[in-house]
């Protein structure tokens, strides 16, 4: 392959921060489930400190994600046969960036305004917040999870489309090998 051809697969940082990115925001995401069913008392402060460290990690993966995308050789777009769906193909890419970073922040914002960081991870003896919906970050925490779920799915469900109706071997893209 020349310097100047496109590849036909991503390149195997870009297939390592794509499969990380998966579990770590899976990872989030069960937690972050199963918390919001727990109350709000000391024995949720170690699964909050997990859940808050996926969430940073996740920022910096994302962030290291998307810079490595801009810089490195990757494929063309794939095509469907349909300029909408391509369009969409396209759209729901750059949004999956998008939500996952202000999941990211979001969070973050909600440990801000809620004072979680001395609580969490300062053994400040505080106790937990009673209503962490009083806090208009995780109004939009809780907005942007099932958003980015449903965004998930998606994309998902077009990789199948075209691995298993178009038959373009498109999981070879994000897979290793040559």
């Amino acid at each position: 392959m020349s310097s100047n051809s496109i590849p036909t697969r991503y390149h195997p940082l870009l297939v390592s921060l794509h499969w990380l990115t998966v579990l770590l925001v899976f990872a989030a995401f069960g937690l972050g489930k199963f918390m919001s069913g727990e109350p709000n008392e000391a024995t949720k402060i170690p699964l909050l400190a997990a859940h808050m460290a996926l969430g940073l990690v996740t920022l910096v993966v994302i962030i290291g994600r998307f810079i490595a995308r801009l810089r490195l050789p990757k494929p063309a777009h794939a095509s469907t046969g349909n300029a909408l769906l391509d369009k969409i193909g396209e759209v729901v890419h750059y949004a999956l960036y998008l939500l996952v970073l202000l999941m990211s922040i979001s969070g973050m914002s909600l440990s801000m305004q809620a004072g979680l960081t001395p609580i969490v991870f300062g053994g400040s003896g505080t106790s937990l917040p009673a209503d962490f919906y009083a806090f208009s970050a995780r109004l939009l925490h809780g907005f942007i999870a099932p958003a980015l779920f449903l965004l998930i799915l998606l994309h998902v469900g077009a990789a199948f489309y075209h691995q298993l109706v178009l038959k373009d071997n498109l999981l070879a893209r994000m897979g290793y090998g040559k």
